[in-house]
């Protein structure tokens, strides 16, 4: 996925295992992915942006809270994964700038 190629943490571009973790949320879309790879920065470039925030950004009604000891209770689609990653590596801040 080339858009994982522009993702940056605050350390820099995310480093080789984190991308991984992305894209074996992105191939299978499950309870253990998501959990592994929700909280992930996916872009640092001014207020940070995780994947489930950039995940609410795409798709407004996906879960906002979840108990701590409880599963998710839906995942979000791997078109939908994609398309939240795109957003914050292409779009995410832009607004700000204009």
């Amino acid at each position: 996925m080339i858009s994982l190629e522009f993702a940056t943490n605050m350390f820099g571009h995310i480093k080789p295992e984190i991308k991984k973790r992305l894209e074996k949320v992105v191939d299978k879309p499950n309870q253990k992915n998501w959990e592994n790879s929700h909280c992930i920065i996916v872009n640092s470039k001014g207020r940070m942006l995780t994947l489930w925030q950039a995940v609410l950004a795409v798709d407004p009604f996906f879960v906002r809270s979840k108990p701590l000891d409880a599963e998710w209770p839906s995942i979000p689609t791997k078109e939908t994964i994609v398309k939240a990653i795109n957003y914050a590596v292409f779009e995410y801040g832009k607004e700000e700038l204009n």
